[in-house]
């Protein structure tokens, strides 16, 4: 049981999106939003590119694509679990 699961579970619409997000944090992944990328990313890219389509998706699917979109996307599905 590892992260592939939560992107298995990854349909088309921002709440989807946003559990996979939830899923990840709780495998103990880093998901950060990456400025000069403009979408999310997980810490692990530094040496792992496996799973950058699946983020560039997720970032596509919930309209992120700048800083203050994230936090807007942050408040209405508490992308950080804070």
């Amino acid at each position: 049981m590892g992260i592939e699961e939560c992107f298995n579970e990854l349909k088309d619409d921002e709440i989807s999106a946003a559990e996979c997000i939830h899923c990840l944090l709780k495998h103990g992944e880093v998901v950060i939003y990456d400025d000069e990328l403009k979408r999310l990313k997980l810490g692990r890219e530094v040496y792992d590119k496996s799973y950058v389509d699946q983020m560039k998706r997720i970032s596509e699917i919930l309209g992120i694509n700048s800083f203050r979109s994230y936090t807007e996307k942050d408040k209405e599905y508490n992308l950080t679990m804070y």
